[in-house]
């Protein structure tokens, strides 16, 4: 008799507690992530259309222009690279023109309709000038080429007796 009398007490309080749930409760909100570290497209872009190729990439762009930058300065940019293939893609390698370029990108395979970020940095020290450079990833569908630009302008020289000096070149 004691056990029916907890089993039908128990059964009574969950359908109170039930009873007083909200009907429409909210979802927690997701918080936004910044477009250079996200990977994943907006709710806003279109859906991704898978290609009839086994190993097919798209990047949001191949070309990126730094603008004007100090000599010294470390710029970085981030290529979005999305799988539109039937089959995973892996990047196996990069090769970039000089030590002054260094991307950044995911080891694991990017699975079809899914995306990944591609850092590239730029160390701007000793190149002055125009500089355009070119970085070279070989992938299991092939090989993709990342452009970027960047005129680097001389920083200006301080005097080394009085640091509150600048000196303008002639």
């Amino acid at each position: 008799m004691k056990k029916i009398f907890i089993l039908f007490t128990s059964a009574a309080m969950l359908i109170a507690l039930s009873a007083f749930q909200p009907k429409n409760p909210k979802k927690p909100v997701k918080k936004a992530k910044s477009a250079s570290s996200s990977a994943a497209p907006s709710k806003t872009s279109p859906k991704i259309e898978i290609s009839d190729k086994a190993y097919d990439v798209k990047f949001d762009r191949t070309f990126h222009d730094f603008g004007t930058a100090k000599e010294g300065e470390q710029v970085e940019t981030v290529f979005i690279l999305t799988n539109v293939g039937k089959e995973p893609i892996l990047i196996q390698n990069h090769t970039v023109e000089c030590g002054c370029t260094t991307p950044t990108y995911p080891k694991e395979p990017i699975m079809p309709g899914k995306t990944a970020s591609i850092k590239v940095g730029f160390n701007t020290a000793g190149k002055m000038g125009v500089n355009n450079k070119n970085v070279t990833l070989t992938t299991n569908g092939g090989t993709h080429v990342l452009s970027f630009k960047c005129e680097v302008t001389e920083k200006a020289k301080v005097d080394p007796i009085e640091p509150g000096i600048i000196i303008k070149p002639n």
